[in-house]
């Protein structure tokens, strides 16, 4: 091996040396580079999994029961408005416990306003519920219910008080006959607002059946067709009566807010008798 051989050989080596260092070092950083996908994949992907169990703890509600935020408009701009409902939005209460939508001007009448959330509105059912269910059976008076969504704030996300007046112009619209009882059983199984009680769809639907509700009817109130439908209807009907001055007392608008022929009636509601009596002696002017 001649000197030139040699030196050849080095050079050749430290080429190589070099090549091999260049690759390993090339080697080393798209390992690097990998490891970074690796890593920042893997927070993607765990940060999407956070997200989605937020999403399934804070919306509990799935699609099909997704509840959609309606704007009030004018009454007569509402897009759906419930069969056998009053020209004013209230379900008049016939013999038998369906509903309909012409008041006898022949007889005194009684509209009550409330919100199915109102532990007021509750005291009140239990106290004169009979009494009104009477009036209706004997035609002594026209009783118009009057549903409104006044008390969302306790259930922002599921806007439980609107979903249940659509739920009750649904069932008025398409199972009358069975309207007072369904109306009767919402109030019996009232959420508890203080402790951040709710009702789902689902829960509204059984109820409904229960009341004599066909299921393919109450199926509307479980995937959410009464509320889409009546929705707009509900927040509309609800933002008049708020700011209709003939139904503020003087804390505002309240429930349950109570009018006999169209005048505010602070009668002591708690007394079972007073409001029979009231009616009587409206019978009697009627009557005049």
């Amino acid at each position: 091996m001649t000197l030139t051989d040699t030196k050849t050989t080095k050079a050749e080596l430290r080429a190589a040396a070099r090549a091999e260092s260049a690759r390993i070092q090339a080697a080393q950083q798209a390992q690097e580079a990998r490891n970074q996908r690796l890593i920042w994949g893997g927070l993607g992907g765990l940060l999407a999994a956070l997200i989605a169990v937020f999403l399934l703890v804070a919306q509990p509600w799935n699609n099909r029961n997704a509840v959609p935020n309606f704007t009030p408009v004018p009454m007569e701009q509402v897009a759906n408005t419930p069969a056998n409902t009053t020209p004013e939005g209230g379900f008049l209460v016939t013999a038998g416990g369906g509903t309909a939508s012409t008041v006898d001007p022949n007889l005194p009448t009684i509209d009550v306003y409330f919100d199915y959330m109102c532990p007021a509105c509750l005291l009140f059912e239990t106290v004169n519920l009979e009494n009104m269910r009477e009036f209706a059976d004997s035609g002594e008076a026209n009783v118009v219910l009057h549903p409104v969504a006044i008390l969302n704030r306790f259930t922002p996300r599921t806007q439980f008080s609107t979903r249940a007046v659509s739920a009750a112009g649904w069932v008025a619209s398409q199972s009358p006959a069975n309207f007072l009882r369904f109306h009767e059983l919402m109030f019996n199984n009232q959420p508890n607002e203080a402790a951040g009680g709710d009702m789902s769809n689902a829960r509204m639907a059984e109820l409904a059946i229960e009341a004599g509700v066909p299921a393919g009817v109450a199926a509307g109130i479980e995937d959410g067709t009464a509320m889409n439908t009546y929705g707009e209807w509900a927040v509309s009907l609800t933002q008049r009566a708020v700011s209709d001055p003939a139904l503020v007392g003087p804390s505002g608008f309240g429930t349950p807010t109570v009018m006999l022929d169209g005048a505010r009636w602070d009668g002591d509601w708690s007394d079972p008798g007073a409001l029979p009596a009231a009616i009587a002696t409206a019978g009697a002017a009627v009557g005049d």
